[in-house]
């Protein structure tokens, strides 16, 4: 897999890769493909959420359980990871802002191990 892809299974996947930091906010790239469908957005993050995203992040590896919801800082776009139970994981977002022309709304099944992948590229900038 390519180094900013998280996960990618049977069609569907999802990548964030980080473009940039300035003044205390980080912009990263976040595609999503699933269905035939795709999207691609720029998201930014306030260096402190991004702190409370990863702790999030390791308890939920820890516990196999819970919920995250990262916002894009400015628009409407979303990520949303989540345990449905101990056996479904899921991502689901917006890529791009409701206001843009053309905008994605996804759900995808996934697996625990795109925890560590987002982990890993949200700490890469």
């Amino acid at each position: 897999m390519d180094g900013k892809v998280i996960f990618q299974d049977n069609g569907s996947g999802i990548s964030i890769q980080s473009l940039y930091c300035i003044g205390g906010y980080i912009t990263y790239e976040v595609s999503s493909w699933t269905c035939g469908f795709s999207g691609i957005c720029n998201f930014c993050i306030e260096e402190n959420k991004l702190k409370e995203y990863i702790k999030m992040i390791d308890s939920m590896i820890k516990i196999l359980g819970g919920e995250l919801e990262i916002r894009d800082c400015e628009s409407d776009a979303y990520l949303k990871i989540y345990f449905e139970d101990s056996m479904n994981f899921y991502v689901s977002g917006q890529i791009g802002g409701s206001y843009e022309d053309n905008i994605l709304r996804f759900k995808l099944k996934a697996d625990q191990t795109l925890l560590y992948g987002l982990k890993r590229n949200l700490l890469d900038y």
